[in-house]
């Protein structure tokens, strides 16, 4: 009996050390990537069930760091919403219209971040989002991102992150703005942040881009955006250059009575490794 306790003790500790391996060696690659986990499908007419997202990849900087290339692919959002995504990057400052994925160099850091607007059209679900390594050693992760059915949401306006390490060449930062009036269906709206505008240094200062693509520079707000059927709207906000750290009001409101607003924040960090 004491023996068969003893070799049953000894086959639990070696799964416990094969369990704890097995976990250490998940999380030893090079690079890592962020996505929101989710997105509520909004727009209207010409921009119905249209998605956002921001992705940031952090490496490894003593491993993959100033320059080292990733592939940046969403193939299966690419497919669920009909082959209509467009990339920015932030830095230096592009748009990639159409294509399953986009390349992008990591900075001193082993950061590289990029944003996307899919759709219109695009259908509910999950889709996988991948970083590939395209320098040795060649890696690559992966993180999870669902569209969601359109439906009305809680009140509020988010920065969606509310935070971002900046780029460490150009200071770079992009976010998404998603204003919710639940009630206010179809109502015009602004997005503005004359803080965002005035930290970000640099002619454009901030670029918006609204669900329909079109984008609007050197401002520090944009107005006669229209909410959908659920009261959802949203902009991709882009800090183009020269971004002093630090935390921006947001403003989102109303611009027929009740005149309401809304208000959240979104902070600039200085560079540092997101690995």
């Amino acid at each position: 009996m004491e023996r068969r306790n003893l070799c049953a003790g000894l086959m639990v500790l070696a799964s416990s050390l094969l369990l704890f391996v097995g976990s250490a060696s998940a999380n030893t690659g090079t690079c890592t990537v962020k996505s929101l986990p989710s997105f509520t499908a909004q727009g209207e007419f010409g921009t119905t069930a249209t998605v956002a997202d921001v992705i940031e990849v952090g490496c490894d900087p003593a491993e993959y760091g100033t320059g080292s290339e990733v592939e940046v692919v969403a193939s299966q959002l690419y497919s669920r919403c009909n082959g209509e995504i467009s990339w920015y990057i932030p830095n230096p400052y592009s748009v990639q219209n159409g294509g399953r994925g986009v390349k992008l160099k990591v900075d001193a850091d082993g950061n590289a971040t990029v944003a996307l607007i899919a759709g219109p059209q695009c259908q509910a679900g999950d889709s996988l989002v991948a970083v590939h390594e395209l320098n040795q050693p060649f890696e690559s992760v992966t993180t999870d991102y669902s569209v969601l059915p359109p439906t009305t949401t809680p009140e509020g306006v988010t920065a969606l992150n509310p935070t971002q390490i900046e780029d460490a060449e150009s200071s770079a930062v992009a976010t998404i703005i998603e204003a919710e009036f639940p009630g206010k269906a179809e109502a015009k709206y602004r997005v503005g942040s004359a803080e965002l505008y005035s930290r970000c240094q640099k002619w454009p200062h901030v670029r918006w881009i609204t669900e329909n693509r079109s984008e609007q520079s050197d401002t520090s707000e944009v107005t006669q955006q229209q909410l959908d059927n659920d009261g959802n709207g949203f902009v991709l906000a882009i800090g183009d250059s020269s971004c002093y750290p630090g935390s921006s009001l947001i403003e989102a409101d109303l611009e027929a009575k009740p005149f309401k607003t809304l208000t959240t924040t979104f902070g600039v960090e200085a560079p540092a490794p997101r690995f």
